[in-house]
């Protein structure tokens, strides 16, 4: 005997089912992240960087010295959409962490030389090179501080 399924149930299924769909299209914000660590990744110079998880730092790029790399905070100190761009250059480092969604920008570290922003993988690139920006790595952009 056929028993009819109440509606409330169907739709709670129906539900359920999108978000799973939707959850299943989309792929992490920074790819990169999950991504095993490897030699080239850490940072080279040794110094306190407290609430960063050292062993989530991946390499960028480099350009005249300057190193950029992409990490997560501790677990803890932060939403878990939180990533941060470190830009090691000579014997510091400079940090900015910031929430990375989809499509957007993210953290930005301007300096007297330049400005660096860190990018997720879908992001609109070419609206950043119209902006005067260069790509030096598919995650981070950068362009002259005195650009804008």
């Amino acid at each position: 005997m056929h028993r009819p399924v109440p509606r409330s149930r169907l739709l709670a299924a129906g539900i359920g089912l999108s978000v799973l769909g939707l959850a299943a299209c989309s792929g992490p914000v920074l790819g990169l992240l999950d991504q095993e660590q490897t030699d080239r990744d850490r940072l080279t110079i040794r110094t306190d960087l407290d609430g960063i998880d050292l062993a989530t730092t991946r390499f960028l790029a480099e350009r005249e010295g300057v190193e950029y790399f992409a990490a997560r905070p501790v677990q803890g100190n932060s939403d878990e959409d939180t990533v941060c761009l470190l830009i090691e250059e000579g014997i510091g480092v400079g940090l900015e962490c910031a929430p990375l969604a989809r499509g957007a920008a993210g953290a930005t570290i301007r300096d007297s030389r330049v400005t660096a922003v860190l990018l997720p993988d879908d992001v609109d690139r070419n609206d950043l090179t119209d902006e005067g920006f260069e790509l030096l790595h598919p995650n981070l952009a950068v362009r002259p501080a005195d650009a804008g």
